[in-house]
């Protein structure tokens, strides 16, 4: 998931059908090394051409859930489509609970933590669909970044992050579960949640129709408590390095078999990164396709800023080519940042990326119990040449970076990004 705010300025255990590409199209770039004798130009066309918009057959396919679920009537130009939301979800509170409630009534309460998790540009791509104690997790196609994120890598980052925070808020109050990843042949069904009200010693993870023998993390009660306190921090982070118990705890948070966290703290590496991050603010804001998709977004106040500062926003980013001054920008962050984390998976699969996204909202929540502030910033995963560049400077190519983040210190504060409530993304 890229940094939502990048470019704004702003301040601030389951089933697979997948684990490999799925069947609407490549689930990620080719992993074999670009020749080093092609010139600057052939691979800026060749990333155009992996980057390109979907045709009308594939969205067709892609968009049927959303017609068997009677999303039809919501269409694309619908205002509650574009709608963004508030900072009325934010105050949710344990004690508003409905502990004496139907299953379908606490199921529904735990999407209103779901809600809270970050995504790419603030998209919010999650729509949920409640049945007694299951729980339907689906990508919100209509919310999809088809410039910035055409093999949808992010989309189901931010849709594992909303399923983590269920899957925490669940454990708060005392609710088994069982997930099964990506259940059916629609794509975009990432998760069913089956829930055990009372039983709180039910926590698995499965794949491919059988149990897989794999418990799911201790989700820690400070973790839940974290969710309305979570903030994404763009601002300078202090030298300062993170105690070495700190990054233990961190780094113990990962604990699925297929995702690894990868901490990148030496100086010359992140200086890579840091070229690489100016690169692909280059390419991406060079093309007005990018830059009318995030105004989109900006002009709807995704960002937080009021409506004359989102229309202005909005008007600037689609006519203003920002890429040199977001670069020298991005760059500069990473150059002094203490941390860097890159979450990395066994396969480049639907299923992978879903666990990253809920490793990275996991670490993401316990950094703040820590006080550690963090801040995505994946714009050279968004560019299939300068990722697989990437994957060479942190080595074992064997596994995918799928999300990065900066990790460290500031005395500044976040506000919260808007949020879209849980009424305004169940569905029946």
């Amino acid at each position: 998931m890229g940094d939502p705010n990048r470019a704004n300025g702003g301040g601030r255990t389951d089933r697979s059908a997948d684990s490999g590409p799925t069947q609407e199209g490549p689930a990620g770039p080719p992993r074999e090394h670009e020749p080093s004798d092609r010139k600057p130009r052939e691979r800026e066309a060749s990333d155009r051409k992996q980057r390109r918009k979907p045709t009308e057959g594939e969205r067709g396919r892609e968009t049927g859930v959303a017609e068997r679920l009677g999303l039809d009537a919501l269409s694309p130009l619908s205002g509650r489509r574009r709608w963004v939301g508030g900072k009325r979800p934010w105050r949710v509170s344990a004690s508003m609970f409905p502990a004496e409630g139907t299953p379908t009534e606490q199921a529904q309460f735990l999407v209103r933590y779901a809600v809270l998790a970050p995504s790419s540009h603030n998209t919010q791509p999650w729509l949920f669909n409640v049945n007694g104690e299951e729980i339907r997790l689906f990508a919100d196609l209509e919310r999809w970044l088809t410039v910035a994120d055409p093999d949808k890598r992010e989309l189901y980052v931010s849709l594992g992050a909303a399923l983590e925070n269920l899957l925490v808020a669940a454990e708060r109050f005392g609710v088994g579960y069982e997930v099964e990843y990506l259940p059916g042949s629609d794509s975009a069904h990432a998760a069913t949640v089956r829930l055990s009200v009372g039983d709180r010693e039910e926590r698995t993870e499965s794949q491919g129709g059988e149990a897989s023998g794999e418990m799911s993390v201790q989700r820690d009660s400070q973790l839940f408590e974290a969710i309305p306190q979570r903030r994404t921090n763009r601002s300078r982070y202090q030298e300062r390095p993170i105690p070495r118990e700190d990054l233990q705890s961190l780094r113990e948070a990962c604990v699925e078999k297929d995702v690894r966290l990868q901490f990148v703290a030496d100086p010359a590496k992140l200086d890579v990164m840091a070229d690489l991050a100016a690169r692909a603010d280059r390419r991406q804001f060079a093309d007005p396709a990018y830059r009318r998709e995030l105004g989109r977004w900006i002009g709807r106040g995704a960002f937080g800023d009021s409506w004359l500062e989102a229309k202005i926003g909005k008007f600037l980013m689609t006519y203003l080519n920002i890429g040199g001054r977001q670069a020298r920008k991005d760059a500069g962050l990473l150059r002094a940042t203490p941390l860097v984390a890159v979450i990395r998976t066994k396969s480049d699969g639907r299923r992978g990326q879903i666990r990253a996204g809920q490793v990275y909202q996991r670490v993401s929540l316990l950094a703040t119990v820590l006080g550690v502030e963090t801040h995505p910033m994946s714009a050279m995963l968004e560019v299939p040449s300068l990722r697989r560049e990437l994957t060479n400077v942190l080595g074992n190519p064997e596994w995918t970076p799928q999300h990065l983040l900066r990790l460290g210190y500031t005395s500044g504060v976040s506000e919260p990004s808007p949020r879209r409530p849980a009424e305004a993304v169940l569905i029946d």
